[in-house]
């Protein structure tokens, strides 16, 4: 598998942007999860079609650095999961509509795979030994490929529906480079004096409130065991199933050093499974949980101080603001304000897009509309307000690359609106008792 998604980097990628803008997770029914999954062997279903457990085990393996950070693992487990309901929903319609792979397409993908070549050309013995390297039979890699081409097929077909008129071309391009000259006013907190004071009760209902910003983690501390040799991992693991704790190895806090297996074998110690071998490129990693401690809500008391700053932070932060749209007013007024502007001239559109996060219904109201001022826009030390003066048509530009962007855009959005509409046919079912697992 891993490659197959080395060879189709550009598939993949748009797979999984595709799953990222098309499903929301409660649109699926998860009715009677027991019922419907039997042994419960299935992550989902599509149609009739069952995504494995070890399938989405498989698949997850390949963003295992994502996986390490504990407050993206969740997101990252549904996100894989949506990309391999798209993937399923994709290859069931390419079988509907007959553009299936042949078994002859499949050998020839294989075949001109380097990374089955040997001196050249294709060697049968090395592709055995990637597919047993990567835990993956034959028959299930060439399934997996067969899957693919035939989603190649399907999203070649598409691609040909997908066509760009002279004004979509003229519009993009006078948004991507069209000059404004203006004047730009910036708010920061300098320009706030606060004398505001929380109170007793204001502090602890901040507290009560946002009591998870004030958790403390758990702390936990390892003893690790390096080598690399076998006989020697195995004693040390061995000892530690005893119950006894063998001499040597280092006491560990920051596992941020090690390799990622090892750090998801750290992640997965408990009080009741406290020990751990694990090889990694020919070394050996013996680990065990030496101590943790429980983790919980900091009192009230130790983080006073730091309530306080957070709400004193809030109430600077509304009144900025505050300041910011009565400025944005006075602008569209007419009337004089008590700020020195930055100048610019000949910036180009998508500069503010850069800067203050501008989406693309607000770039073309300040491209193309009659208005002058905008904002306030929130930037990282405060507020801005843009006043524009001119807008000047642009100079050259790509008009090749901006064809071949627009039309990659409506492809994108086309394949996206399809694979919504072929999963709301199909009834996905998801499994929540797997899928965190």
């Amino acid at each position: 598998m891993y490659a197959l998604i080395q060879r189709h980097k550009r598939l993949a990628a748009l797979i999984i942007a595709v799953a990222s803008l098309s499903f929301l997770f409660w649109m699926f029914s998860v009715a009677d999860i027991k019922q419907m999954f039997g042994l419960q062997r299935c992550v989902a279903l599509v149609g009739d079609e069952c995504i494995t457990l070890r399938e989405y085990r498989f698949e997850l393996m390949k963003y295992a650095d994502l996986l390490d950070k504990p407050e993206l693992r969740s997101a990252v487990k549904r996100q894989v999961l949506y990309s391999m309901v798209a993937r399923e929903a994709l290859y069931q319609e390419a079988r509907s509509l007959g553009l299936i792979a042949s078994d002859r397409e499949v050998a020839d993908a294989i075949k001109k795979d380097r990374s089955f070549h040997e001196n050249g050309s294709f060697s049968l013995r090395r592709y055995r030994e990637t597919l047993e390297r990567l835990g993956l039979t034959p028959e299930e890699y060439e399934l997996q490929l067969k899957k693919q081409l035939s989603i190649q097929k399907l999203l070649r077909v598409l691609e040909k529906g997908v066509y760009l008129t002279v004004r979509e071309l003229d519009y993009r391009r006078d948004l991507l480079t069209k000059k404004l000259s203006g004047r730009l006013y910036l708010l920061t907190p300098a320009r706030v004096k606060l004398s505001y004071r929380p109170t007793e009760e204001e502090l602890r209902r901040y507290y009560e409130e946002n009591r998870e910003r004030f958790r403390r983690k758990a702390d936990r501390v390892y003893r690790l065991w390096e080598t690399e040799r076998k006989e020697e991992a195995h004693r040390l693991y061995s000892s530690l199933k005893e119950g006894k704790v063998p001499p040597g190895g280092r006491a560990l806090k920051d596992p941020g050093d090690l390799p990622p297996e090892v750090r998801r074998e750290l992640e997965r110690l408990s009080e009741k499974n406290r020990y751990s071998l694990t090889k990694v490129k020919g070394s050996y990693y013996v680990v065990y949980l030496e101590e943790t401690s429980a983790d919980g809500i900091l009192p009230f008391e130790e983080v006073r101080k730091e309530v306080e700053e957070a709400l004193r932070e809030e109430k600077a932060q509304e009144l900025l603001e505050k300041k910011a749209y009565e400025l944005a007013e006075k602008l569209r007024k007419g009337e004089e304000v008590n700020l020195k502007p930055v100048v610019f001239e000949n910036s180009k559109a998508e500069e503010f897009s850069r800067l203050f996060g501008v989406g693309e219904e607000e770039l073309v109201r300040i491209v193309f509309s009659r208005e002058r001022v905008f904002g306030p826009y929130r930037t990282a030390g405060g507020f801005a307000v843009v006043y524009v003066e001119r807008r000047l048509p642009g100079g050259e530009v790509n008009v090749k690359a901006i064809r071949e962007g627009l039309l990659r855009s409506k492809f994108n959005s086309l394949v996206d609106l399809y694979v919504d509409r072929l999963l709301r046919s199909a009834g996905v079912k998801l499994n929540e008792e797997l899928i965190d697992r």
